[in-house]
């Protein structure tokens, strides 16, 4: 009788093993679009013969046999914040069959030592298609998403192997409440830190596209936002690009604000300032240096590489001033000594006029 029951669970898991990478690729497929800013990964094992039979013993008047187990094969999907739940959610119902009265919502326990399982659970199966297997229609696995830090409470709790109010000492218990309340309050924080992000990036967005963005300050996402959508830097680098016929390339301008502190430049308004007050020299040195060449390709960062030149050209710092400067981005003397040396002829090319 037992090595029949043994039997019976080999050949159910070697059916799960061939449905795992049908269901794998679906489930991949199918959270794709959301990218890697909401999910930071995915994993799925399957349960062994020894982890059936005893959830079979430890549960027998639930189930009767391992053909209603909705776990033998589990995925996790783990996201960055908890709003990532939702959409990955959202996402798995439009493209699976999804048994809501197994899945279960675990996002509104109570019980402060449970935040490692604070997590949506989905009991579901592939479409009704004839584009998979009839065998595999009515095979339905388990798919858990938590955020990261619930997945590393879980992780941590399975490691110590914390089971139950029943079993844990009082003062572990107590720890557990303790940890728990840490972890959920900082999951907590990191979504309010990431929706503030959003908030405020869309803010950026529209001040900078309603040409009301001088008062904000330079950073990571206003320059980026700056270099994509400001028609006045945009107009430049097209003029800029056009001296060799070269395409942009979007690049990251987050390296920029280095050189902007040093020129004195805080806000956007500095930054439109610069470009108002540099445009036709930057286009000049650029012209300088680009006429004549075949480049192809150039990037979307650029025209700060000559606004930074012109605006150094027709200031009166130093050359030792102007070397500090071109010291930020490089460590070769020699490319620097060229540098200083061309600034320089261009300065006093000007004041000779």
């Amino acid at each position: 009788m037992i090595y029949t029951r043994d039997r019976e669970i080999e050949d159910l898991i070697e059916k799960y093993r061939a449905l795992e990478p049908v269901m794998e690729e679906r489930l991949n497929d199918t959270l794709r679009e959301l990218g890697s800013s909401v999910i930071y990964g995915i994993t799925h094992r399957i349960k062994t013969v020894k982890s059936v039979k005893g959830k079979l013993d430890r549960k027998p008047d639930r189930y009767h046999s391992a053909e209603e187990l909705r776990d033998i094969l589990g995925f996790r999907v783990i996201c960055y914040f908890e709003e990532g739940i939702d959409m990955v959610a959202g996402k798995i119902a439009e493209a699976f069959r999804v048994d809501m009265t197994r899945s279960k919502d675990k996002r509104n326990l109570i019980d402060p030592t449970s935040f490692g399982y604070l997590s949506l659970h989905y009991i579901i199966a592939l479409p009704d298609s004839d584009e998979y297997p009839e065998e595999f229609r009515d095979m339905w696995v388990e798919v858990q998403i938590r955020t990261l830090l619930q997945h590393v409470w879980a992780e941590i709790e399975h490691d110590i192997g914390y089971k139950s109010t029943f079993t844990t000492p009082r003062e572990v218990r107590r720890n557990f409440s303790k940890a728990a309340s840490l972890l959920e309050t900082a999951d907590d924080l990191f979504s309010g830190i990431h929706n503030s992000l959003v908030h405020y990036k869309q803010e950026v967005i529209s001040s900078i596209e309603n040409d009301c963005a001088d008062n904000l300050y330079l950073d990571a996402i206003t320059i980026a936002e700056f270099t994509k959508r400001s028609r006045s830097y945009q107009k430049l680098l097209k003029e800029i690009a056009a001296i060799t016929g070269a395409t942009v390339n979007e690049a990251n301008p987050e390296s920029q604000l280095i050189q902007l502190d040093f020129l004195g430049k805080r806000t956007l308004g500095d930054l439109v300032q610069m470009i108002e007050r540099e445009h036709d020299t930057a286009l000049r040195l650029a012209e300088d240096k680009l006429g004549g060449t075949d480049l192809e390709e150039l990037s979307s960062t650029v025209a700060y590489y000559y606004l930074y030149r012109a605006e150094l050209v027709n200031s009166d710092c130093s050359p030792e001033r102007i070397r500090e400067f071109l010291s930020l981005t490089s460590k070769d003397p020699k490319y620097i000594d060229r540098n200083v040396q061309w600034i320089l002829k261009v300065r006093s090319d000007n004041n000779s006029v």
